[in-house]
């Protein structure tokens, strides 16, 4: 995969979620996150976050991956919830690299 193709499965992975939201089916787990709301997602990101440092500190590279894809997930849906783009996120990146 190029690295543009890379970065246009976090647009896809944006828009189903915003799909998601909008329709609400049965059996998403996106849904249930949706349904339980803002305390839920942001309490599933913190989980993330904390579960990524475990596995950092024990050194297991495929651990960190598959729990850095969590964060990754679940901070879509979160800024999803927000109703934030992921293009303002990364517009912020852009100003600060260039401090």
């Amino acid at each position: 995969m190029s690295t543009k193709e890379e970065i246009e499965f976090l647009y896809d992975l944006e828009r189903l979620l915003i799909q998601r939201k909008k329709d609400l089916p049965k059996g998403s787990y996106s849904t249930r996150l949706f349904k339980k709301g803002i305390d839920k997602i942001a309490q599933k990101l913190g989980e993330e976050a904390v579960e990524t440092i475990i596995a950092a500190k024990n050194k297991k590279d495929s651990e960190v991956v598959n729990e850095s894809a969590d964060i990754i997930y679940h901070l879509l849906v979160l800024l999803v919830e927000r109703d934030i783009p992921l293009d303002r996120v990364i517009q912020e990146m852009m100003l600060r690299s260039k401090k």
